[in-house]
């Protein structure tokens, strides 16, 4: 479907007002783009207050536009070329010039000629409705001198509503309709149909008797027409919009308003959320039935159907100039939204065209026509389309002066480089591209009709989807994000088939059983039909030799007989323990000694968790390290034979431990491969069984009354994991696997346990865990299971590329003086100053990021809400301690010590760091005096209020973003620590700490990546880096401060700006000596707070 304005696509008589005449004149050119469906706005007499939506006569054509004869040749040009034509009926009202409104304000009250419309009193009635225009109207009721009363109108004062509540008003309308419909049109848009009749104490939207309505105006058109088709306009949401089919016996079709803003929020977010979450919550619709789709149109794009937070966000990044605002909305096209990238547009449209419905294009859009925001209302979308790059754009050789509206004339959208003559000539133009879209399209109805299933992906910057129907199977895949991703795509339905790409035909490798592996470059998007057999046109992809290799010619073969059930006997097993445990347990991410030489790897525990032909056991693996140091290890093992074997050595070999050989060949695996461990894991700790090892005992401690596992276990594995192991059942639980062993509770279990009982919402609720026990030495945990959460990705992912735009909206927008010197008056503020009061940043960076300074303070309130929580766990292992007197001159003296061999590394390593570091170095070691001081104010303090159980180990990294909020996981603390340690109270203000210098790294680590391609860039956007993490850190604090008030777990005034200058110093020296042992390069960053703390200022 092709939407066009008369006046604005071409004039034929030369009088700088598009006609009839002109549109039927350019009728080839669309049909060789490929339209089907022509839409026409509004062409009736009207004031034109309203731009022809204010309709004064509903029977004829505008005299500008041409006449009712130019209309008749019109409609059977497009016939003659295939394309149907929609008109527009605007239902609800019409113009305050229109006879029926004329006729209406003389005639008396209770006249037949007032029930026309709406009328009362006084402006009153209907307090619930609210006014749909904000930024003009004030009242949904207009007087009227004429008449004496107050007249409805939901739009403009000049628009008085039509009441369709008089059936009279109804029959009217119907004969409206059939008078066009006879005239040959195909199709009509009902504007604005959601507010058709009127009730007291309702809202007046969506009402029963707006349904009648149109059942009535269906049953009309059935009655007397075939293969005409209504199209309603209902701005709501789906569940809202789905009424308008009825049961198929009202509109044919109608618009999803939704989601097209989420579209542009998911490019611009990089997170495919926005768009997931819509189609998710999009009712299924009758058969006859179909949705129309758009990404622009002559309105603003609208965002009523989006939250407060949600339109906040899109006015940042795609209206920051109040210009581009219109009521609630922004009203630009498609190509300056996107800031005319031409990979972003062929993103959208790809979408656009591969969602269920119909795709609607706005004329202009095929070519990148530009706007002109300086005009009124919305008039900047809807200037002259630019056919040549002569006078006028083409549109018109009347004198400019005379045109309707000026023709974009900007360098960049202007006629002479934007056009449809140029484009036409250019292969690898925007135009031509759009019509082998169309084209493609319109060879794949499952495009449109069939039904849509998400694949699932773990990279959350990549939307992939089926399309289906009995014929067609197609494979739409899309990168939102500016940089290449990679894709592992869960296709192990389709096993077989081979992915062709539709557009050039290149076939690639077969679809297997494991998670179908693409690289997608920026923008990217594919199209791919699921083939049984190659085509023989395509040309061949050779498969890329398999990078496992090495590992699977360095497995140990272990020669066993028919009877697996003895392989941990003691023959086998010593065989495993030399040949093949320690190179194993050496190339597992798990494990977390790899820099030590292993002296020795045994099995010192196991038991068997399956019988049978194919046994599992859960066994511990202890290694003795050259050094003398010692360790435990917790490895599931399954024995798997036949496909299952064949698919663990090609898919995952680093996951074997061994190959076996002899009568029947299979492989030893890790468990955690194995769908059917990891479902007895799950099931050992719902059911609270204990299973008896060689040395001890293998518990599950079941918390959640109950753990559901009905039904066929569909499992998924975390790729990234390191010092656990994480299994996904289906979106229930989490099972999560400690692999190095301790005596005592992991943390992770003891808090989470704590967590659930006291009903804390903002952290998984932990359902149960798996203990190990052993005679004379505390219970160990092996694993945890948690409900799954739904999330958006972690906070540091959110973060990360919330900067990147950031960097991107600095650059374009805010490098200006007044910007320079709001970043010079931030300095000498210390928002670690008192009890961290809240602070308002200054109007440059508020205009840039109020959207994620909000998210930051709902942080700082969750963790605040955390440390309550916590404080009031009951036991003796969550009791809170006071910290003062000797607790805290020791703790200052442990961070003093800390501080100083830091410091002392710092300085033997100065020499080896690169320039744009050492500068800051030598004036950190200039500052050691100082540093420490830090310290030595801590050891004053008498009261730093008490010693919780805290988070541990906090930072962007452990929080997921969900919806508008954050949830809290991996309570574990520092994994390389004893559990012990782990398990200490500590000041809930390191918490607060670590998360204050997570804002830091996360500012400099997006800069970094940045500026990569381009280190000029680098100096211009460092102040920059340094007022953000000033302000999210600020919001953080302000959130926190708020919401602990006057809790004695933190103290206040003076005692709290010392104890959290030395945590956060603490912090920052303890990341420079990480980065100085293994990236050097990234040593700045900790040296850069360092530095900022030496003179007073907040890192």
């Amino acid at each position: 479907m092709y939407q066009v304005h008369v006046k604005s696509f071409f004039d034929s008589n030369n009088d700088g007002i598009g006609d009839f005449q002109g549109v039927t004149q350019k009728l080839d050119y669309l049909q060789g783009l490929g339209v089907t469906c022509l839409w026409i706005l509004p062409f009736f007499p009207s004031p034109l207050k309203d731009d022809g939506y204010d309709i004064a006569d509903y029977r004829n054509v505008h005299p500008s536009y041409g006449t009712l004869d130019d209309f008749r040749a019109f409609v059977n040009a497009a016939h003659d070329r295939h394309i149907k034509v929609l008109i527009e009926l605007v239902v609800n009202h019409t113009s305050d010039q229109h006879p029926w409104f004329q006729r209406a304000r003389h005639a008396p009250k209770g006249s037949p000629e007032r029930a026309f419309y709406v009328w009362n009193d006084d402006d009153k009635k209907f307090p619930e409705t609210r006014i749909i225009f904000t930024d003009t109207e004030k009242s949904n009721w207009a007087y009227d001198p004429v008449a004496g009363q107050y007249y409805w109108h939901r739009f403009f004062s000049h628009q008085p509503d039509l009441n369709h509540n008089n059936p009279a008003v109804v029959d009217a309308v119907i004969d409206v309709m059939k008078f066009w419909f006879d005239f040959g049109v195909d199709a009509m848009r009902l504007d604005a149909v959601p507010y058709l009749c009127v009730r007291e104490r309702t809202n007046n939207e969506n009402l029963p008797e707006t349904h009648l309505v149109l059942k009535q105006m269906r049953r009309e058109l059935d009655a007397s027409y075939k293969n005409r088709m209504l199209l309603a306009e209902a701005n709501q949401w789906p569940a809202d919009v789905r009424a308008y089919f009825g049961d198929g016996d009202e509109c044919h079709m109608a618009f999803h308003f939704p989601l097209m803003p989420r579209m542009f929020m998911a490019v611009r977010q990089e997170d495919r959320h926005a768009i997931t979450e819509i189609l998710s919550q999009t009712p299924d619709i009758p058969e006859t039935c179909q949705w129309a789709l758009f990404l622009r149109n002559h309105d603003e794009l609208t965002l009523e159907m989006v939250t407060d937070e949600e339109r906040d966000y899109m006015y940042t990044v795609y209206a920051a100039d109040p210009q581009m605002r219109l009521n609630v909305g922004i009203r630009r096209r498609l190509a300056p939204l996107v800031e005319n990238s031409r990979r972003r547009i062929e993103l959208l449209n790809t979408m656009l065209f591969s969602f269920p419905g119909t795709p609607i294009i706005y004329y202009g859009d095929e070519i990148g026509m530009g706007d002109n925001i300086y005009l009124g209302d919305r008039n900047g979308v809807r200037t002259p389309m630019q056919w040549t790059s002569d006078r006028n754009g083409g549109f018109s050789r009347a004198d400019t002066a005379r045109l309707f509206a000026p023709p974009i004339q900007d360098p960049v959208y202007g006629y002479q480089a934007i056009n449809v003559e140029a484009q036409e000539r250019y292969p690898f133009s925007l135009l031509n591209w759009m019509k082998r879209l169309i084209a493609m399209r319109k060879q794949h109805p499952v495009l449109g009709r069939g039904a849509l299933e998400f694949v699932h992906c773990s990279n959350r910057k990549v939307l992939a989807y089926l399309r289906r129907d009995e014929r067609d199977t197609i494979l739409c895949v899309v990168n939102l994000s500016r940089a290449v991703q990679p894709a592992e795509l869960d296709l192990k339905a389709f096993a077989g088939l081979i992915p062709v790409e539709m557009f050039g035909l290149t076939e690639f490798p077969r679809i297997g059983d494991q998670p179908y592996f693409l690289t997608l470059g920026t923008y990217a998007s594919y199209w791919f039909t699921l083939q049984r057999e190659p085509l023989q046109v395509a040309p061949r992809v050779s498969t890329p030799a398999d990078p496992n290799a090495a590992i699977l010619e360095s497995l140990p073969a272990l020669l066993v007989g028919v009877d697996w059930q003895t392989i941990l006997d003691a023959a086998t097993r010593v065989v495993l323990e030399r040949q093949a445990l320690a190179p194993f347990l050496q190339r597992q991410r798990w494990f977390g000694s790899k820099a030590r030489a292993i002296k020795q790897a045994r099995f010192t525990d196991w038991t068997a968790i399956r019988q049978g032909a194919n046994p599992a056991f859960l066994t511990v693996a202890s290694i003795e390290y050259a050094d003398g140091w010692t360790e435990s290890y917790f490895v599931p093992l399954s024995l798997v034979s036949g496909v299952d074997a064949d698919q663990a050595l090609k898919q995952t070999p680093g996951a074997v431990l061994a190959r076996i050989t002899g009568a029947r060949k299979g492989a030893i695996v890790d468990g955690l491969q194995d769908d059917d461990v990891c479902g007895r894991l799950l099931q050992m700790i719902g059911r609270g069984d204990e299973i008896a090892t060689a040395r001890g005992i293998v518990h599950g401690a079941r918390v959640a009354p109950t753990i559901d596992v009905a039904g066929e276990c569909t499992w998924t594995r975390s790729s990234g994991d390191q010092s656990n192991s994480l299994a996904f059942f289906d979106d229930r639980y989490v099972l999560k696997l400690f692999r190095r062993i301790e005596p005592g509770p992991n943390p992770e279990f003891e808090i989470g346990r704590a967590l659930t009982e006291l009903g804390f919402t903002r952290a998984p609720a932990l359902a149960g865990a798996l203990e190990y026990l052993r005679p004379g030495l505390d219970p160990g945990t092996l694993a945890v299971v948690q409900n799954a959460v739904k999330h958006q990705g972690s906070g540091w992912e959110f973060t990360i590329d919330e900067l990147r735009r950031y960097y991107e909206r600095v650059e374009a927008r805010v490098r200006r003086t007044e910007g320079r010197d709001g970043l010079d008056r931030l300095d000498g503020r210390d928002r670690l100053e008192g009890d961290f009061p809240a602070h308002t940043p200054p109007p440059f960076f508020a205009a840039l990021e109020n959207w994620y300074l909000s998210t930051a303070t709902t942080l700082g309130r969750r963790t605040a809400e955390l440390h309550l929580a916590l404080a009031n766990a009951s036991g003796p292992a969550f009791a809170p301690e006071a910290l003062g007197g000797g607790a805290i001159e020791a703790l200052a003296r442990e961070m003093r010590a800390h501080a100083e061999a830091a410091l002392d590394l710092l300085a033997r390593q100065i020499g080896t760091l690169n320039e744009a570091s050492r500068p800051i170095a030598d004036a950190v070691l200039a500052e050691r005096t100082s540093l420490l001081t830090r310290f030595d104010e801590l050891a004053a303090v008498s009261d730093a209020g008490f010693r919780i159980r805290i988070h541990g180990d906090y930072h962007l990294g452990q929080v997921l973003r969900t919806e508008e909020d954050f949830v809290m996981l991996d309570f574990e603390g520092e994994p390389a620590r004893p559990i012990a340690e782990r398990r200490a109270k500590q000041s809930p203000l390191k918490d607060v700490a670590g998360m204050v210098r997570s804002y830091s790294y996360a500012a400099y680590a997006a800069l970094f990546a940045y500026t990569v391609n381009a280190p000029d860039e680098y100096a211009p956007l460092e102040s920059w880096a340094d007022t953000w993490q000033h302000w999210a850190a600020d919001a953080f604090l302000g959130g926190y401060s708020s919401t602990i008030g006057d809790s004695p777990l933190v103290p206040r005034g003076a005692a709290r700006s010392a104890l959290i200058r030395a945590l956060v110093l603490d912090k920052a020296l303890y990341e420079l000596g990480y980065e100085l042992n293994n990236r050097p390069d990234w040593v700045r960053i900790p040296l850069i707070g360092i530095r900022k703390l030496a003179a007073g200022l907040q890192s």
